[in-house]
């Protein structure tokens, strides 16, 4: 079965797939998002943090780099999405404090300053006193800490609905499905046999077939699991446990 065909499919509906769908739609291409559960996934258990300096690890400097760019554009973006949508994204700029509760944490943490200050990076070193200040909350054992102006949150399930209203508004449309495999044809400009595969579309894993120029795989942890991938495009990417409280 041959389903519409659309410019551009995006596999995965969490905050990369849709904001990749809001703005490939933006620029006037017919965008359709696969996803069994959009604006569901790990982007509905995040904590929302935009924190390049409380996530940065020593040895990730290219990602530092461009977590910082990313952080950077967010407070416009968030404006921009808010106001496509018409919602708050509950976007703040309120900074974060990275606190030791005993030697351990202390050690971890000036680790982390020291990495950063090598790499221009500086961010204030905090005792308890000043700790407490900014936080009042904070018990009076706290060790030391680490003040992140520039670390900032959103509120990631009010950021996912928003993307999936600004997408409609402008066309996209979403697909309540899961994609089984992707349709490839082999690209073979000597005929040779040996030309590397070029995706055309998905099928769904009810045997609809949606014909696309481009797709964008955003479907996280499972996008190395995809059928149709070669190994040499297979992404490495696994699940990662964390916790969240929400209180």
């Amino acid at each position: 079965m041959t389903g519409a065909g659309a410019d551009v499919v995006v596999i995965g509906g969490g905050v990369i797939g849709l904001a990749c769908a809001w703005r490939i739609a933006q620029r006037g291409a017919t965008v359709t998002v696969v996803d069994p559960a959009p604006a569901s996934g790990a982007s509905h258990v995040a904590a929302g943090m935009l924190a390049p300096v409380t996530e940065a690890h020593v040895g990730e400097d290219a990602l530092l780099r461009l977590n910082f760019e990313s952080a950077r554009r967010w407070p416009a973006f968030a404006a921009e999405l808010a106001a496509s949508a018409g919602q708050d994204i509950a976007f703040e700029e309120a900074g974060t404090l990275a606190v030791a509760f005993d030697n351990d944490d202390r050690a971890a943490l000036e680790v982390l300053a020291t990495h950063l200050d090598a790499l221009g990076l500086s961010v204030p070193r905090l005792r308890s006193r000043e700790l407490r200040t900014l936080e009042p909350m904070l018990a009076p054992t706290v060790r030391s800490g680490l003040w992140a102006a520039g670390d900032h949150r959103v509120d990631p399930r009010a950021v996912t609905a928003a993307l999936v209203g600004a997408g409609r508004r402008h066309g996209v449309t979403l697909v309540a499905r899961r994609v089984a495999r992707l349709d490839c044809a082999r690209l073979d400009g000597d005929g040779d046999g040996d030309g590397r595969p070029a995706v055309r579309g998905v099928t769904l894993d009810d045997g609809q077939r949606i014909a696309a120029r481009s797709v964008v795989l955003a479907a996280g942890a499972a996008a190395g699991r995809l059928d149709g991938l070669t190994d040499a495009d297979r992404p490495p990417v696994r699940p990662v446990k964390g916790q969240i409280l929400t209180v």
